[in-house]
């Protein structure tokens, strides 16, 4: 058993992501207030847990890394659920174990972590010095598929957004994971062929989607020309 995945993410309409880069709304209105739709819809798509890769989570939260002097892993690795605070979780994949955090939540949703079995001791003493949760994703953090079950049976997790980047959605989309994809089209281009998009997968797998396909549940357009369009896989 796993949690439904819903997959929500904001793209330019040539499905790229880093927003600096997108092309400026036509009638001068600053491209802040579009994007706060996207965020909004997250909020009310009634998911108990919410999800970012590493590269995002770091970039905007936790910049800053752990660097272990003791790397022997812990020899009985289990999940450890800290003292919860709110009603949401925020969960982030961390297969190099070395985030540093000084907070417990990411916008006042408690963090649960997804680790390699060999993550360092000393690093989740430190999780734990922060009220931080964690499980574990196989040895190199990457079985999603684990970690998903951990969620639900562990965490009681039944709906989660996964609200990217890339690299973490492709990761998903990969195995097999998502149920629903929310796409939000901001109405401008970035036009670069290297700019990050919405699945980005790492593997040596070259055909990630293979065996899904999509139907589309709902089109809405929002202010501003904003689109919204809901999508169900079927695998």
């Amino acid at each position: 058993m796993h949690p439904k995945v819903i997959c929500h993410i904001m793209s330019s309409v040539d499905g790229r992501l880093l927003t600096d880069r997108w092309t400026l709304p036509f009638d001068g209105k600053p491209k802040g207030e579009l994007l706060g739709v996207y965020a909004a819809i997250g909020r009310n798509l009634g998911t108990d847990a919410w999800m970012f890769g590493k590269n995002t989570l770091t970039e905007g939260f936790f910049p800053r890394k752990f660097h272990a002097a003791v790397t022997d892993p812990s020899p009985r690795p289990e999940a450890y659920v800290a003292r919860r605070l709110s009603g949401r979780l925020f969960v982030v994949a961390d297969p190099e174990a070395d985030i540093m955090y000084d907070s417990s939540d990411v916008r006042g949703d408690n963090i649960v972590a997804i680790l390699p079995e060999t993550a360092p001791a000393v690093y989740l003493e430190h999780l734990r010095r922060r009220n931080v949760s964690y499980l574990f994703a196989g040895p190199d953090g990457g079985d999603l598929p684990l970690a998903m079950r951990e969620l639900a049976e562990v965490f009681g997790v039944k709906c989660l957004s996964l609200q990217g980047g890339g690299i973490i959605d492709g990761a998903f989309l990969q195995f097999g994971l998502i149920d629903e994809l929310s796409l939000v089209v901001y109405p401008g281009i970035d036009g670069w062929a290297l700019s990050p998009s919405v699945f980005e997968y790492m593997g040596a797998d070259t055909m990630p989607a293979r065996g899904q396909s999509l139907e589309l549940l709902s089109a809405e357009t929002l202010n501003d020309g904003v689109v919204w369009l809901r999508y169900k896989f079927h695998k």
